[in-house]
């Protein structure tokens, strides 16, 4: 079979012929990022329109709540403090927080990988800076970084327990029609994994599908790097390391986002769909406890939001000069990112602060 090398498909195809069936992480890595038509290299993909969305992409109001949420970081001048979006994809978030922020507003700053989708977000977000990597950023900074999705977008290991105790390696083949499918084979490290599962307490079942994310820990290391002074928000799909990897989840949580639906099939057309599984919140709270964060309890995306005024923004709808009809498609919308059954609650968020007040001030209620 004769093809042109110059699709994402082929490009895949290719590297398996000649060097054998891919670890599951570099098949998604190409799938994703790749310049010949990764999923991230396309634009369009957040939002209604696209595969799925944020809380930030999804209503300004979001914005407006980590507004107040900066206020409260009252041992940082305004005039100092930036908001970094790390992985700001089309510059959502920043857009949002640039149309609501007052005088003086926060300094805005984006860390977008995608060229493509830096160069949209900077068109749509005149007035932020834009780079490709935390380490472009230069000195730390002191403020609020928000990580949001950022993580369960990093390529992962998948994994199967054998019944004799080791962990086999879940790698993409292809066959004669150029069609991926799934092969194993032993994991090299199986001991050392299973090893660092077990100290953050995992206990697997034979037989059990998992994933390890190879870049999780040095992520989050370089996001703690950037900030001398301020908190991380970290939003994202996952649990600590002993529910993430218990009898609940023997299937693992690898899928695929493709107009709004969610599938399994994370082989299939890559390119043409997000691949995600869920995030390890433990072993990034271990990286940021090393830096010398203080760390919180995991909360909902609804607790956070309610702790920082969501409930003044449906209010607010009622205020307004909107009409009947127009007031409730607005709570509605404004209503999904905190009410139970939706992001609010799937959403979980992991806050690390190097500031006067612990971490786990900031999603407690406010005294009035």
């Amino acid at each position: 079979m004769t093809e042109s090398p110059r699709t994402l498909s082929s490009q895949i195809r290719q590297e398996i012929r000649s060097c054998g069936p891919l670890r599951f992480d570099r098949f998604q890595e190409i799938a994703l990022y790749s310049a010949l038509g990764g999923y991230y290299e396309r634009p369009g993909r957040v939002g209604r329109l696209g595969d799925f969305v944020t809380g930030a992409s999804w209503h300004p109001s979001f914005a407006r709540c980590l507004l107040r949420f900066l206020d409260r970081l009252t041992d940082l001048p305004p005039a100092e403090a930036f908001v970094v979006d790390v992985g700001a994809g089309e510059g959502e978030l920043l857009s949002a927080l640039a149309a609501a922020s007052s005088s003086p507003p926060p300094r805005l700053v984006g860390v977008e990988r995608s060229a493509t989708r830096r160069s949209t977000a900077q068109s749509a977000v005149p007035s932020a800076r834009f780079h490709q990597s935390l380490d472009d950023l230069g000195a730390p900074l002191s403020g609020l970084v928000v990580a949001y999705e950022l993580f369960d977008a990093l390529p992962v290991r998948a994994l199967r327990l054998a019944e004799d105790g080791s962990l086999r390696e879940r790698t993409v083949d292809c066959d004669d029609d150029g069609s991926f499918f799934w092969g194993e084979r032993l994991a090299p490290d199986s001991e050392e994994i299973l090893d660092r599962l077990d100290r953050r307490g995992a206990r697997l079942e034979p037989g059990q599908l998992l994933e390890i994310r190879p870049g999780s820990a040095g992520l989050a290391a370089q996001i703690a790097r950037a900030v001398r002074a301020g908190v991380i928000l970290v939003f994202d799909y996952g649990a600590g390391t002993r529910a993430l990897y218990g009898p609940a989840r023997v299937q693992g949580t690898l899928e695929a986002f493709l107009r709004h639906q969610v599938t399994r099939d994370v082989l299939a057309e890559p390119g043409s769909r997000d691949i995600t599984a869920w995030v390890d919140f433990d072993e990034i709270a271990e990286t940021f406890r090393a830096a010398g964060f203080d760390v919180a309890s995991l909360v909902s995306q609804s607790r956070f939001l309610l702790a920082n005024g969501i409930a003044a923004e449906v209010e607010a709808v009622g205020r307004s000069e909107l009409s009947a009809a127009e007031r409730i498609v607005e709570r509605n919308a404004i209503a999904k990112l905190f009410m139970p059954g939706g992001m609010g609650e799937s959403i979980r968020l992991l806050i690390a602060s190097k500031s006067a007040l612990p971490a786990a001030t900031f999603a407690a209620f406010p005294e009035v």
